[in-house]
């Protein structure tokens, strides 16, 4: 794996740390992979450690290039700053598809509370559209009166701005979710149900989890993001992430498997120049080794 940290022209806050898989192993028989754009939670305030590097391993472990988007916050989030932050992310991806063995038209935000609501806008509204979107308890609805702290930080006084609704926004043309929650989470739970409504109505692809139990922010629900918190561990809700891989696979393509021999050994005794004897089955042996 290949790690780097990319910042954000003008923004030292602002970066892109990315997780890249060594293509010498493949996937299937690509070497082109898919790739998730983490947007992790908190508000619009911070941004939670435990749905970033943990998240992005759990991908990585799964064959897929995963980055994580660390946007604006506070009152750096003024006119929704960090959606160009997201444009100019997935942009990158794509600029540097070739160079960094990714499709380009697998390429997918997923976000965690008020990361999905910035996921999902990406998705929905912004200039470098991603080609899916897995949201994890999303907020996605500003316009309440406890949202008021949200559009203060965006210094945004329209209370029709289309971000703020973003279930409003869902067209025949926006890009397949899968979204997870659970019903105990009042806060994202008919935000959630609001949004899977909006894309029957459109009849654009979408899976919809709602586990029964388990607060807000569980990020992979295991020991690996629990920061010590047993609150936040779910055998049961755990079962989201992959769920998630068998969508994104489902929806953009199975990676194709061939009859193809993992071992390198034969090349490496070539390389040394060593003659073998002309024995099929010794050679078979070392080949499969």
């Amino acid at each position: 794996m290949h790690c780097e940290r990319i910042p954000f022209p003008g923004k030292p806050k602002v970066f892109l740390d990315c997780y890249l898989l060594d293509s010498g192993l493949r996937l299937g028989q690509d070497t082109a992979r898919p790739a998730v754009m983490i947007c992790p939670g908190g508000g619009y305030v911070y941004l939670s450690p435990r749905e970033a590097e943990p998240v992005a391993m759990a991908y990585a472990a799964r064959g897929i290039h995963a980055f994580v988007l660390n946007y604006s916050l506070g009152w750096d989030t003024a006119g929704f700053a960090p959606l160009t932050e997201l444009d100019w992310a997935i942009a990158l991806l794509r600029s540097h598809a070739a160079e960094w063995h990714i499709d380009p038209q697998k390429i997918l935000t997923c976000g965690f509370s008020a990361g999905g609501h910035l996921a999902l806008a990406g998705g929905l509204l912004g200039q470098e559209r991603p080609n899916g979107v897995i949201l994890g308890y999303p907020a996605i609805d500003f316009s309440s009166s406890e949202s008021a702290l949200i559009r203060t930080l965006f210094d945004e006084q329209d209370d029709n701005a289309p971000w703020i609704s973003l279930q409003t926004q869902v067209t025949p043309d926006s890009p397949p979710v899968f979204l997870f929650t659970t019903w105990d989470d009042a806060m994202t739970r008919r935000m959630s149900l609001e949004l899977a409504m909006a894309y029957e109505r459109y009849n654009v692809p979408m899976e919809c989890h709602i586990f029964g139990r388990g607060p807000h922010g569980y990020s992979l629900a295991n020991a690996a993001s629990a920061d010590g918190s047993s609150q936040v561990v779910s055998p049961h809700v755990e079962k989201w992430l992959e769920l998630s891989v068998e969508w994104l696979f489902s929806v953009f393509g199975e990676p194709e498997m061939r009859d193809y021999s993992t071992s390198h050994i034969m090349d490496a005794i070539r390389e040394l120049g060593i003659a073998l004897p002309d024995d099929s089955d010794a050679r078979q042996t070392l080949d499969n080794a």
